[in-house]
């Protein structure tokens, strides 16, 4: 699994590189009103849930688990603002596009960049606010060594508990991957979250073990992970659009044409079977450690 040449990385050096990426990402919700702004804090907050996760026996009694709340809670807030995002970018704009003229559209798109706004401007807030410095003060005491048990400088119980928990995140994907025959939108999703975990436990291990066999089990899984995106984005605008209507008149224009945008994704989204359980067959053929 290790290279035996390269000295073991720290997990503390790789919860500061996450807690960075954090930082930088609050810097860029602020600075920007835009779609990738909320993804990359989104990311950043999906690498940290996951760190927490991979390295909790290694961190002191319940400080891990009370950061992860906070993480989860932060993550919620963003992805909110994310999706509307979507909605507008990927959904409404190209619709307002094919129909310039429409009342009900107009309406509707209005009623979203509201949203965004009022949705961004309680983030931003909440990003300058006491229980966010609460939050990063947390975070970043795992950046210095001292804070974790002594166990962790243990090069040997480092590479044991990686390998434990990616055959655990594998087996985990490999029970969810036996039902993407069916491709319903239940077992997809739970398919796609298993894959996302094993990516990031790989991720990690591959910072601290350098290993040409976990790369490649990464490249692959990426491919496989990107080629179900289109399908989780479809979900989380049927979801912000199902959210908004509830506001609604339901005899209104733009309640009528919010349904039939719900509809249409839900008729756009034909994931390629074939190419997907191509994609999983090569992926689980390259064992990451």
């Amino acid at each position: 699994m290790t290279n035996a040449q390269t000295p073991t990385i720290h997990p503390a050096a790789i919860m500061a590189a996450v807690m960075e990426e954090i930082q930088n990402a609050r810097a860029f919700v602020a600075r920007d009103d835009a779609f990738d702004s909320a993804q990359e804090l989104r990311i950043a907050l999906r690498r940290l849930r996951s760190g927490l996760t991979l390295f909790r026996p290694l961190l002191p009694t319940d400080q891990g688990k009370t950061l992860l709340e906070e993480a989860r809670w932060l993550s919620a807030e963003v992805t909110r603002l994310r999706d509307l995002y979507l909605l507008w970018q990927d959904t409404l704009t190209p619709a307002r596009v094919a129909l310039p003229n429409n009342a009900a559209l107009e309406a509707l798109e209005k009623r979203v960049l509201d949203k965004i706004q009022s949705e961004r401007s309680a983030l931003c807030e909440l990003l300058q606010g006491d229980r966010f410095a609460a939050f990063f003060e947390s975070g970043q005491a795992l950046t210095v060594s001292e804070n974790w048990r002594d166990t962790t400088n243990d090069a040997s119980r480092l590479q044991t508990l990686c390998h434990e928990t990616l055959t655990l995140r594998l087996n985990q994907a490999i029970k969810h991957g036996e039902s993407l025959k069916r491709l319903d939108p239940k077992s997809r999703d739970s398919f796609r979250k298993s894959l996302r975990k094993l990516r990031a436990t790989a991720e990690f291990t591959q910072s601290m073990f350098t290993n040409k066999k976990t790369k490649a089990f990464l490249k692959q899984l990426k491919k496989l992970l990107d080629s179900m995106v289109a399908a989780r984005d479809a979900t989380a605008v049927r979801a912000t659009l199902e959210w908004l209507i509830q506001d609604m008149d339901k005899t209104s224009a733009e309640h009528h044409i919010a349904v039939e945008l719900i509809k249409a994704k839900e008729a756009s989204v034909t994931l390629d079977n074939k190419r997907l359980q191509k994609l999983w067959r090569a992926t689980i053929a390259l064992p990451p450690s």
